[in-house]
């Protein structure tokens, strides 16, 4: 056979290049769009914070050495053209490597299963190859009909990316949480918020970050429930979560606070006893704790459904002294909706916030009202636990009132978290 003969070598490097193009396509947009966020975070986490991980400029790196790779075990092991895709093997199980990495081998590094799978796959590759050359030689480029190899070719390879699929990976919601923390070192707080929004997935560190993110634009008591929060309090803040691996950590939240957290502090509570101390200034109480700081302690204790320690604690941070017009109405969403369940029932389907025999206020905002009135009559409706839960969460599943009533009765897809 003459292996010099023109369109035989054109047949070739049709095949070369066009696998090699859709093989970087492959891995570029795998790197980019879909293991970003983990590798970011391995690399800070390997590295002890000392570098950073551009996710674009690696994912071009991270490609360009594969092909690399691959053209040197294309080279030396000079397969037949009909089957040159099996050349990308080596590159394949490299990658497989690299993004077969979860939150547990981040925090404890291990390279597991992987110590024999890469030895053992490289052996049988090698082998695989040499029993090529021997079984046929060159006669599997005789044909030079550009369709009779590139096909064989081109399902060589899709074979090889699809195994990459079954790879175990990270979770949803691990992406989601690594993401929102991207966002949040590079201040982009907006961005957040919409991290994974139309998920009902969520986690305790994911919430964190969120609600960090709302609170920094000013919005969290407004927002709150606009989210899954399956963690109460602790879905703000967690003293107890110091994991040393997360480039935005607990203690930033505290610090945003307004104070770091010492070890002798043992609970959130307890924190923010100490940031809401104050003092006596002649006749006025002055609250040493910033505003960030108020919402986080008024949410926390609706999160938690301590509605009656609430509402005693909300006067001491909210102006609502009757000389200040609609000073009610001028308060977040949040506890608008906490307002409307604390007092008469029958008064709120009104408006008036009675409590007893006092009437603490009015509320003027007659959309919310008559939703609080659709979801107390939708609720009376339907009697069967489970379609009340899940009827009222379609309709309300963002409102306080739900959270209040149902959130502990969620089951199936309401109760998910990873």
């Amino acid at each position: 056979m003459n292996y010099n003969h023109p369109r035989r070598q054109k047949t070739a490097g049709l095949i070369r290049y066009s696998c090699g193009i859709l093989f970087m396509i492959f891995c570029f947009c795998y790197l980019f769009f879909l293991q970003g966020e983990v590798l970011a975070e391995a690399q800070f986490v390997f590295s002890k914070g000392a570098t950073t991980y551009n996710i674009f400029v690696g994912a071009i790196i991270t490609t360009l050495i594969l092909q690399i790779v691959q053209w040197v075990v294309g080279t030396l092991s000079r397969l037949p053209s009909t089957v040159y895709a099996l050349s990308y093997i080596p590159s394949i199980l490299l990658l497989a490597f690299l993004v077969n990495i979860n939150e547990e081998r981040i925090a404890q590094f291990s390279l597991g299963a992987w110590v024999w799978i890469i030895p053992v796959v490289l052996v049988v590759y090698i082998l695989l190859a040499i029993a090529i050359h021997a079984l046929k030689g060159g006669s599997m480029d005789s044909d030079f009909d550009l369709k009779s190899q590139i096909y064989p070719n081109f399902i060589l390879l899709f074979l090889q990316m699809l195994v990459i699929g079954f790879v175990p990976q990270s979770s949803d919601v691990y992406h989601y949480e690594l993401k929102a923390e991207r966002l949040i070192l590079a201040g982009d707080y907006e961005a957040v918020s919409r991290v994974g929004e139309r998920s009902l997935r969520a986690s305790a560190r994911l919430t964190q970050l969120r609600m960090y993110a709302l609170s920094q634009q000013g919005l969290l008591a407004e927002r709150l429930f606009e989210y899954p929060q399956y963690d109460g309090a602790r879905g703000l803040l967690d003293i107890s979560d110091t994991l040393s691996v997360y480039r935005f950590s607990t203690q930033s939240i505290c610090r945003y606070l307004g104070a770091q957290c010492g070890k002798n502090v043992k609970s959130t509570d307890r924190f923010y006893q100490l940031l809401l101390g104050e003092y006596q200034k002649g006749d006025t109480v002055v609250i040493l704790a910033n505003e960030h700081t108020i919402d986080y302690y008024l949410c926390s204790l609706l999160l938690e459904k301590k509605l009656k320690e609430w509402r005693r604690e909300l006067p001491h941070y909210y102006n609502l002294s009757d000389s200040i017009p609609h000073a009610y109405d001028a308060l977040p969403k949040s506890y608008r909706e906490a307002l409307l369940l604390i007092g008469n029932p029958q008064e709120a389907f009104n408006g008036k916030i009675v409590i007893g025999s006092d009437t603490l206020a009015t509320l003027t905002d007659r959309e919310m009202i008559a939703q609080f009135r659709d979801y107390q009559a939708l609720k009376a409706e339907l009697k069967d636990p489970v379609e009340r839960v899940n009827k009222t969460h379609r309709e309300f599943g963002k409102t306080y009132w739900w959270y209040y009533d149902s959130s502990h009765l969620a089951t199936g897809e309401l109760e998910k978290r990873k």
